[in-house]
């Protein structure tokens, strides 16, 4: 998952009042944060947070003896919150990455995938290319929908900590959600989209995209997925890391992906 670059200052400098849902009133609870906009990781469902981050995270605090209890927010306070210590956790997709290192500490990766394609119109006939140099190609000049802080953002505007160019002469269209975009894309304001994988194969296959948007199967990236803790917070990274190891070890993980349909590299 992922996604763009969530700086050490922004959370020294955060106001508490931002996460006053965090707020520490068990220790048998876990406080999760994340972001409910990223099906199939985590999505709302008749009001409760569901997906492969929730399941996971839940056989997670069983291993630990704790209960969850999520913090929803937006996809750019995740980390934030942790950094600030409001949340104990987060899971949303989070892809690892150095710069993301700096503010807060990552469990060993549960996914490691081929993150980030295309969405094009069903008639498109202009990304064509059967490498990702060629798509590369293929994509300067053009209009392009991102989701904002996630990795697609970060590969077509170009970011140095994550090692990528950004796009030639792009114009890059900033989404709060991928629905959004997907909706500009099928009006014909967007060129194309990039996105995480697991979620453009789910939106082309939503009702309202279905023969009309589809996915370019070439991967631009290739990320890790972890949960993120607080920056020092050993001893929780740990129990998290040794939960992870026996849940992957009963192959309750591999459960997860075929219960969600998400492949696993």
């Amino acid at each position: 998952m992922k996604r763009t670059i969530i700086v050490l200052l922004m959370a020294v400098i955060m106001v508490l009042s931002l996460f006053s849902g965090c707020t520490k009133n068990d220790e048998n609870t876990l406080l999760v944060a994340t972001n409910a906009e990223f099906a199939p990781w985590e999505f709302l469902k008749d009001g409760e947070i569901v997906g492969f981050d929730a399941d996971l995270i839940k056989l997670v605090a069983e291993k630990m003896g704790m209960k969850i209890k999520f913090e929803n927010m937006e996809f750019d306070s995740v980390l934030v919150s942790i950094a600030s210590g409001s949340c104990d956790a987060a899971i949303a997709g989070l892809t690892i990455n150095d710069n993301r290192k700096k503010s807060v500490d990552f469990s060993t990766p549960y996914y490691i995938g081929a993150s980030q394609i295309l969405i094009v119109r069903e008639d498109d006939d202009v990304f064509t290319g059967t490498t990702k140099e060629e798509l590369d190609e293929q994509l300067k000049n053009k209009t392009i929908g991102v989701c904002i802080a996630f990795t697609g953002e970060a590969y077509a505007k170009g970011d140095d900590e994550w090692g990528f160019k950004g796009i030639e002469g792009a114009d890059v269209k900033v989404y709060d959600n991928a629905s959004t975009a997907a909706e500009d894309l099928k009006n014909g304001t967007l060129d194309t989209i990039i996105m995480d994988d697991t979620v453009a194969y789910k939106l082309v296959d939503t009702e309202s995209f279905k023969g009309v948007l589809r996915v370019v199967d070439i991967p631009l990236t290739t990320e890790a997925y972890g949960i993120a803790v607080k920056k020092g917070n050993k001893e929780l990274l740990e129990k998290i890391d040794k939960a992870l190891k026996e849940l992957e070890e009963e192959g309750k993980i591999k459960e997860l992906f075929e219960k969600w349909n998400i492949d696993q590299e």
